[in-house]
């Protein structure tokens, strides 16, 4: 006969999370659309910037980034989904026609 233990760690009920976009792209600034939370929308991030906002922790979200060119386009990259409790570093790189997302959650 065995004996199996699992021990799992509490997680807070609703802690607060950070959504960070930081835009490494050299030629296109770029905004982060939460398309579930009434279109609500960071700060034009633009080359070599941050920006960061408070989301609450207690429920899942969508995220969009779109990015603009000096030209006035812009493009919609596909929705990433960030789990209820958790934070996420959003970088954006690459170029306008060949962009490069990297999300980390954590």
């Amino acid at each position: 006969m065995s004996l199996v233990v699992a021990v799992v760690g509490a997680a807070p009920a609703s802690a607060a999370g950070t959504f960070r976009l930081c835009n490494v792209a050299g030629d296109y600034s770029a905004t982060a659309h939460f398309p579930g939370r009434g279109g609500f929308s960071t700060y034009v991030t633009n080359p070599g910037q941050c920006n960061s906002i408070s989301t609450n922790g207690g429920e899942s979200f969508y995220v969009k980034i779109t990015r603009f060119n000096s030209g006035g386009l812009s493009k919609n990259s596909t929705s990433y989904h960030i789990p209820s409790g958790r934070s996420m570093q959003f970088s954006t790189g690459g170029t306008f026609a060949s962009p490069q997302f990297t999300p980390q959650v954590y």
